[in-house]
């Protein structure tokens, strides 16, 4: 599976919980890949989600045969009040089949965010 096909899921797995885009600001549409918007009409809370990494786990036959993807989401608010949001990525994450690695919050000019990183490992046939 292709990096493409595993964002392409987390994106619909995000936006298609109804109990994860009724507490954000816009609903799906406060759901952003690699980026929020930077007009000052983005409303929070929203979140973002990029691949930070797809590097080789396993190897035969001098080929690649799984790689490990890392996803990681920001969950981005002014309250920091992040743990509805949070748990209910989470359960989507869990069912995608992807492991939590790490959270760790932090603050930037007047928004509170949680980071949150996600890991996957999936067959690398694709590539043969």
């Amino acid at each position: 599976m292709e990096t493409m096909e595993i964002e392409a899921e987390v994106y619909a797995g995000l936006t298609g919980k109804s109990e994860l885009t009724s507490v954000l600001a816009k609903g799906a549409d406060s759901v952003f890949h690699l980026q929020a918007p930077s007009d000052n009409q983005t409303k929070y809370p929203c979140i973002v989600y990029s691949p930070i990494s797809d590097v080789p786990a396993l190897t035969g036959d001098d080929k690649e045969v799984a790689h490990r993807v890392t996803i990681r989401i920001h969950i981005i608010t002014l309250t920091g009040d992040f743990g509805a949001i949070y748990r209910q990525i989470h359960n989507v994450m869990e069912a995608l089949g992807f492991a939590r690695v790490q959270t760790t919050p932090y603050a930037e000019d007047d928004k509170k965010i949680l980071v949150c990183d996600y890991r996957i490992g999936v067959d690398s046939t694709w590539q043969q």
